[in-house]
């Protein structure tokens, strides 16, 4: 079964690399919205996670997009939330069609994969085709070609530190720094 559902899963992921469109630069400094794909894990530290990104950017939006095996109970699904669910998946591995679709209406000028998770079966490798955006970027993952910009970060376990980490990496690109 795990066969079936990666090969379903690989062959969307290759199906949107063919497509891809290319990358924008997103201006940090002109309200940004920015998408977050976390691990259940690391969804534990939200709260610091969004004390340091408005702390960090001035943003329009942020969401963040988790893969969870059940619905936290004290946090509630809205535009800053969106949890995808094992039961959210059909019998192939791929995301039903109204989750889909929910997924595909939001759109970010940034997305930051901070999973790191083993992904054996290419769940937040194929979650990120889905997400609608103009520059992808994650700290070190298995499918380079996917994203527009790849930072490896030696203190891995730091998220907040991560954050700080892609701040400066974006004002140094935009020559803002």
């Amino acid at each position: 079964m795990k066969a079936i559902v990666r090969f379903f899963r690989q062959r969307a992921i290759n199906g949107f690399l063919k497509r891809k469109k290319s990358c924008v630069l997103p201006d940090i400094a002109k309200y940004p919205s920015i998408a977050i794909l976390l691990d259940q894990d690391q969804f534990k530290n939200y709260k610091e996670i969004e004390a340091t990104l408005r702390r960090l950017f001035t943003l329009k939006r942020y969401t963040f997009i988790v893969y969870v095996d059940a619905l936290p109970k004290d946090v509630m699904q809205t535009d800053r939330y969106f949890f995808i669910r094992k039961e959210d998946f059909n019998f192939w591995g791929l995301i039903k069609q109204n989750k889909k679709e929910s997924l595909l209406c939001l759109s970010f000028d940034l997305v930051i994969d901070f999973t790191k998770m083993p992904d054996e079966l290419l769940t937040n490798t194929y979650i990120m085709t889905l997400i609608n955006n103009t520059f992808r970027m994650t700290f070190g993952n298995t499918c380079p070609a996917l994203y527009d910009m790849v930072i490896d970060s030696k203190n891995e376990d730091d998220m907040l530190h991560r954050i700080e980490i892609l701040k400066n990496y974006l004002s140094m690109l935009l020559g803002q720094r």
